[in-house]
């Protein structure tokens, strides 16, 4: 099977000027030419986007992707380093809601809440 981009981004979910972005940064290689000089992408580019995009709603900055090079290993670190990124923003917003819920409760900002 062979994909325009403007398919490969449907199919995917993300737009066109996202996979060049992603073509400039190197993250995703250029596919062959159509007869015409369209690109036609295959199953690999479908992966390697799929790739690429999971890796990015699970918070990897996409330099630390760039660093996986095209085979789309991520270097563990950088997941333990976004897990504990994660982590922290957790902790920081079961605080936030426990501070709405006193609010809620007591009905006024108290500076012990701020």
């Amino acid at each position: 099977m062979a994909w325009s981009t403007r398919e490969l981004a449907e199919l995917t979910g993300t737009t066109v000027n996202t996979i060049r972005h992603y073509h400039r940064l190197g993250l995703l290689e250029e596919p062959e030419r159509r007869h015409n000089g369209y690109k036609q992408y295959g199953n690999r580019e479908l992966e390697r986007l799929l790739s690429i995009r999971r890796l990015v709603e699970l918070g990897v900055p996409l330099a630390r992707i760039g660093e996986a090079g095209t085979d789309g290993t991520v270097a563990p670190e950088t997941l333990r380093q976004v897990d504990a990124g994660l982590a922290a923003d957790i902790e920081r917003l079961a605080r936030a809601r426990s501070d709405i819920a006193a609010i809620l409760h007591d009905g006024a900002v108290t500076p012990q809440q701020m």
